[in-house]
């Protein structure tokens, strides 16, 4: 695991709206915290994955996090936990706020493990759970839900009152995403953030571009990786009303580890 040397200042400012001294603080501050990321790296080598695959921007996210202040963060992917940890420990900076997360466990196969190619991939290592790199003393604010997220996601919908962050961590196919924003429209609020990860050098899919449709913020990629994102500025009156013909609306069962932390 590698420490983060470039954060994008401006994709922040971008999508939190704070001006550049705010958002130069709260990056920072993310670097400043080094116990964490020691943290983190100490348990990956522990299982031989110094380079995990992971989102390559936790020190935006805490920044986000901390700018943002939200109350509900939604998470789709998790893997080890990196953006997770990131995430929590902002929150818990914050005194507020919890964090949703879903992931579908990902196991290496025998043959994997033999020939060493499940290193570097987002699989879990033997005898791992989801998020087994996340410190316990952030678990308060984690309600993590495993589970196939087409069965997952629904029911998160239905039990939380708003989006304030959601962080797409997977691989999809843009129609799906699309479908899946839609479905969410009712709990997105001015100045909620939808992050989606296209992957290293991944450029940006027409889910995002379509969900910022009505809510008027062009999406904003972070230089240098495959990370865009959009800030919904006024509410998408057009999915309630019926007018919009591009903002339909669509709603399992699901796994709860125990991780779930009451806010």
């Amino acid at each position: 695991m590698r420490p983060e040397n470039d954060p994008d200042a401006e994709w922040v400012g971008a999508l939190s709206g704070r001006v550049p001294a705010s958002v130069r603080r709260a990056i920072d501050e993310a670097v400043s915290q080094r116990r964490l990321y020691a943290s983190l790296a100490r348990r990956h080598r522990a299982v031989g994955r110094d380079s995990y695959v992971e989102i390559d921007a936790p020190l935006e996210l805490h920044a986000l996090v901390r700018l943002l202040r939200p109350a509900h963060i939604v998470e789709v992917g998790v893997s080890s936990g990196v953006s997770s940890a990131y995430l929590l420990n902002a929150l818990a900076m914050n005194g507020r706020g919890l964090l949703h997360s879903i992931d579908l466990p990902s196991h290496p196969t025998p043959r994997q493990i033999a020939q060493g190619s499940d290193r570097g991939s987002w699989s879990l290592p033997p005898g791992r759970s989801t998020g087994w790199a996340v410190p316990p003393a952030l678990w308060r604010r984690w309600d993590l839900r495993l589970g196939d997220k087409a069965d997952v996601l629904p029911i998160l919908r239905g039990q939380i009152p708003r989006i304030d962050l959601m962080i797409y961590d997977v691989p999809h196919r843009c129609e799906v995403l699309a479908e899946e924003l839609r479905a969410a429209d009712r709990l997105f609020v001015p100045g909620s953030v939808v992050i989606i990860d296209h992957g290293p050098g991944g450029g940006r899919c027409d889910a995002l571009a379509t969900w910022r449709w009505a809510r008027g913020r062009e999406p904003v990629g972070r230089s240098g990786l495959g990370l865009f994102g959009a800030r919904a500025i006024r509410p998408d009156t057009s999915a309630r009303s019926g007018r919009g013909g591009r903002a339909e609306i669509g709603g399992g069962s699901s796994s709860t580890d125990a991780r779930t932390g009451a806010g």
